[in-house]
Parts: structure tokens; C-alpha cells; sequence
């Protein structure tokens, strides 16, 4: 009989394909950042350090109980339920269609010069300032995020499913959801989310340099992929990110740049408009493989640990 995570998985990949994302208000991702944004107000003057490690734990731990206990639960009244409410919350843990849509609709607005349009678009993929940034840079951040995505969006919650069921792909989420709204963003969080970010980094540190590996074998040119992420990797802040990023830059042979912080693939060709499509096929490309390989890993295995 077909185990019921492998069934969850191919239903969920079917939802984010056929549906994209759900509304904000329907969104368990939404509803784990309410919470945060919760506990963050509430945060105490002294001892910040401390509560900061309370709340990703007591994000992390909830999310887990509440997510996975509803489909145990659910379980007992009807597998078929279960089975819904399992690949509904996993299909929030990642997303594929909502990243090749919005990337695919900033080049439509680059190609037709729809600078204003594009840069109205662009926060939904970059947390950065885009208002001065001309065409070639506001490629270069699509592509940068097809790149650093691939792993936060798509690899690392994937990754955990696969080895720790749904638990592991719902503490994920919470992981970096803590970490895209405390995780040392400004100095009021420099404390509170210094747990954050430090487990945000151990979360994606293995899955973001397995994904160099996935990214050179499918792009067709590994040894430039993994020369790229070798010597550029480190140019970024983050511990994790430069790695994919400049993989996925050496991948596509094109330079990536975000102005007085880092360049990624240095010596190749500058990021065009017209990087972008290929920039969406390579990772529809590495999307489809992971798929792939998730699919035959719970088949043939006893794979993931909880609840297959």
C-alpha cells in the first residue's frame, strides 16, 4: 500500500502546481509569522538574549504539535482527512509556482521596459532598496533569488519531509519564518533574534551545499557552477546563501551583483533581462529532480522517521 506521506507529497506538489499559494488569511505561514510578531512586541527589556531563545523554541514546538497533531487527530476520524490536512500544511512549507510566476512576470515588465512595474514587484523576491536600480540590476536580484529560494523555498523544507515527515518540514518553516522577521534584521532584534538566526543558519547549512551539488549536475556546466560557489560562496553576509547563489551564477555563467555588498561570479558575463527565463528554467529544472528523487526515496525507503 502507498504510504500516506508519499501520497501527501504528490498532493501537495499538485496544489502548489495547480494553485499556487493560499490566501494570506488561510496561510499556515501567516499564521505562524502573527505569532512571532506577537511574542516580538511582547518582548522584555532585560534578558533579551533569553527570551529570544523562548520564543524560537516555543515557535518551533508549537507549530510542530499543533501541525502534526491535527492530522493524528484527524487520522483517527478519517485517513482521508488526514491525508488533505497533511498535504495542505506541507504544501505551505514550500513553493514553487509562486516563484517561477513572479519572476517570469518582473521579466515581462523588464523586456517591455515596464521599469516602475518591475520594481513594484520585486519586494515579493528581494528585501533590498530597488528604486534606483536599473534593468541588469533588477535581473540580477531575480536571479539571485531563483538562486537563494531554490534552498529556503523549495530544498531545505523538501529535505526535512523527507528524512522527518511533516514535523520536519513544519519546524522548518517556523525556523526560517523566525528568521526572515527577527533574525538580526535591525538592532531592537540584535538580541531577541540572535537564537533565531543561529538556528536558521545550522537549519539550511547542510541543504544550502547540497544544493551546489544539485545545481552543477543539472545545469550542464558543474565544474563552473562549483569553481563559482568555491571562490565566491563567502562574498555574501549570510554564512549559507552565497553558496547556491554563486553556484547558480556560475550555472548560468552570468555575474550577479548587489551594489556595495557582494558580486558573485566575478569575470562572467554581466546579468541581462534575458538571463532571467533560463535563470526560471534551471530551476524548474533542479525542482523537477528533487521531486523526483523525493519520490523514489519514499517509495523504496522507510523514509522519512515520523509517521511512514
Amino acid at each position: 500500500m502507498i504510504k500516506l506521506v508519499l501520497e501527501a507529497f504528490l498532493l501537495a506538489v499538485a496544489l502548489d502546481l495547480l494553485f499556487g499559494e493560499p490566501l494570506p488569511a488561510l496561510h499556515p505561514v501567516v499564521w505562524i509569522g502573527s505569532f512571532i510578531g506577537y511574542i516580538d512586541r511582547h518582548s522584555p527589556r532585560k534578558l533579551k538574549r533569553l527570551y529570544g531563545v523562548a520564543m524560537a523554541l516555543s515557535c518551533i514546538i508549537l507549530t510542530i504539535a499543533i501541525g502534526y497533531g491535527i492530522t493524528v487527530v484527524l487520522y483517527q476520524v478519517s485517513p482521508l482527512l488526514s491525508l488533505l490536512a497533511m498535504a495542505y500544511l506541507l504544501k505551505s512549507t514550500f513553493s514553487f509556482s509562486f516563484l517561477w510566476r513572479t519572476s517570469g512576470d518582473i521579466h515581462a515588465d523588464l523586456k517591455a521596459g515596464r521599469l516602475e512595474a518591475a520594481r513594484a514587484k520585486l519586494p515579493a523576491l528581494v528585501g533590498r532598496d530597488v528604486s534606483r536600480l536599473d534593468s541588469g540590476q533588477m535581473a540580477s536580484c531575480v536571479i539571485e533569488s531563483l538562486g537563494e529560494s531554490f534552498v529556503d523555498g523549495i530544498f531545505s523544507p523538501l529535505l526535512y519531509f523527507t528524512i522527518l515527515g511533516l514535523p520536519g518540514a513544519l519546524a522548518y518553516r517556523a525556523i526560517n519564518t523566525l528568521d526572515s522577521m527577527v533574525g538580526y534584521k535591525d538592532e531592537k532584534h540584535r538580541e531577541t533574534g540572535w537564537a533565531s538566526a543561529r538556528i536558521d543558519d545550522l537549519a539550511n547549512f547542510i541543504p544550502a551545499r547540497l544544493a551546489v551539488l544539485l545545481m552543477a549536475a543539472v545545469s550542464g556546466h558543474p565544474a563552473r557552477a562549483i569553481r563559482t560557489s568555491l571562490r565566491d560562496g563567502k562574498n555574501a553576509p549570510s554564512i549559507n546563501s552565497g553558496y547556491p547563489m554563486s553556484a547558480f551564477a556560475g550555472a548560468l555563467g552570468t555575474r550577479l551583483e548587489k551594489l556595495k555588498f557582494y558580486v558573485l561570479g566575478e569575470g562572467l558575463k554581466p546579468c541581462g533581462v534575458e538571463d532571467i527565463p533560463r535563470a526560471i528554467r534551471l530551476n524548474k529544472m533542479m525542482t523537477a529532480a528533487v521531486v523526483a528523487v523525493i519520490l523514489a526515496i519514499l517509495w523504496l525507503t522507510p523514509l522519512p522517521l515520523i509517521g511512514g
